[in-house]
C-alpha cells in the first residue's frame, strides 16, 4: 500500500519573530506541536525539521533532522529520511499552528488523483499591484490570484526531482512547477494563518478563544 510521509519544517531561526516562533506556546501548546499532531493524523509517517541546537522533546515523530540555512535546504534534509517506497510527500510549515488533518487529506487525495502536486489556496479580498519603488505599473487581474498555505502535497518523484537542482523557492510547488510539473488548487482555510510577527500570534491567540464553529 502507498505511503504518504509529512515534513513538517520546523528549523528557522524567526528573525521577524526576535525568537524561533515554532516553539512558542498558544493556548497551551506549541505552534510546532499543534503542526506535529495534525500531520500525524493524516499522514503514515512524520518527519520533523528542527534547528541544529534543538533536542526534541513532543510527540513521537518518525524521524528527526537538522535543517538546513534556508527554508528548501531545510526541505531537502527532510527528504534525505523519506524512504523511496514514499508516494506521496506533505510539506507543511510549523509556523502553521491551525491547519487541520483534513486540508492534509484534501492535497493527498489531490496529488494519488493525478497532480503533481497540490496547494490549499484562497481568494484574495484586496486589490494587487505590482509596484517598483512608490510607482504603480500595474495592477493584477485578483479573480486569477490565490494566496496558497501549507500544508502542500507533492508526487515524491516530482519533489526529489524539484530540489535535485539546489535552488530556493518561498515554496516548494513553485519548485516543481519550475521544472514543468502541474500544480492544482484546493480549497484552503482563512483560520490556517501563518505566525510570522509577535502580531501575529495575538491574533492566532485570539482565534484558539473562539469557540468551535463561530468562525
Amino acid at each position: 500500500m502507498s505511503e504518504a510521509w509529512a515534513i513538517v519544517v520546523a528549523a528557522g531561526s524567526g528573525d521577524r519573530f526576535g525568537e524561533p516562533k515554532q516553539f512558542a506556546v498558544l493556548g497551551g501548546s506549541r505552534l510546532v506541536d499543534r503542526a506535529v499532531a495534525a500531520a500525524a493524523a493524516a499522514c503514515d509517517a512524520v518527519v520533523l525539521v528542527l534547528p541544529a541546537t534543538v533536542e526534541w522533546d513532543g510527540q513521537r515523530v518518525t524521524a528527526t533532522v537538522t535543517g538546513g540555512p534556508t527554508r528548501s535546504a531545510s526541505v531537502r534534509a527532510g527528504l534525505t529520511a523519506v524512504p523511496a517506497g514514499a508516494d506521496v510527500v506533505v510539506v507543511h510549515d510549523a509556523a502553521r499552528p491551525f491547519a487541520k488533518p483534513a486540508l492534509f487529506t484534501a492535497v493527498i487525495d489531490a496529488v494519488r488523483g493525478g497532480a503533481d502536486a497540490a496547494v490549499p489556496g484562497l481568494s484574495l479580498a484586496d486589490t494587487v499591484k505590482r509596484a517598483q519603488g512608490d510607482r504603480v505599473v500595474e495592477t493584477l487581474p485578483r479573480e486569477q490570484l490565490v494566496a496558497v498555505q501549507t500544508p502542500q502535497a507533492f508526487r515524491a518523484a516530482a519533489l526529489r526531482s524539484a530540489h535535485r537542482s539546489g535552488a530556493d523557492a518561498t515554496d516548494d510547488a513553485a519548485l516543481v512547477e519550475a521544472g514543468g510539473g502541474r500544480t492544482v488548487v484546493v480549497p484552503g482555510d482563512r483560520r490556517n494563518v501563518k505566525i510570522t510577527t509577535p502580531e501575529d500570534l495575538a491574533i492566532a491567540a485570539a482565534l484558539a478563544q473562539q469557540p468551535k464553529g463561530s468562525e
